[in-house]
């Protein structure tokens, strides 16, 4: 059985990885704006951005697995 702590819990780490989702979006939107509009801001620019756009995204990607992981230990 779950307990209410257990699912305030989920809620709060769904919540977590939405809003951290979110931010990485906004980033990705400001980095494409900027080259699609600013004629200053060249891909040279935007190529660190980017990367750092790709880091995050693999550092959530890895914590979606270890959760994942933790989860398939505590189901055996």
């Amino acid at each position: 059985m779950i307990t209410e702590r257990t699912l305030r819990k989920r809620l709060k780490t769904e919540l977590n990885k939405k809003l951290y989702f979110a931010e990485i979006l906004e980033k990705l939107i400001k980095v494409t704006y900027c080259l699609a509009d600013d004629k200053l801001y060249t891909a040279d620019d935007a190529i660190p951005e980017l990367i750092k756009i790709i880091h995050l995204l693999e550092q959530e990607q890895q914590a979606i697995m270890k959760e994942i992981q933790r989860i398939e230990k505590q189901s055996n």
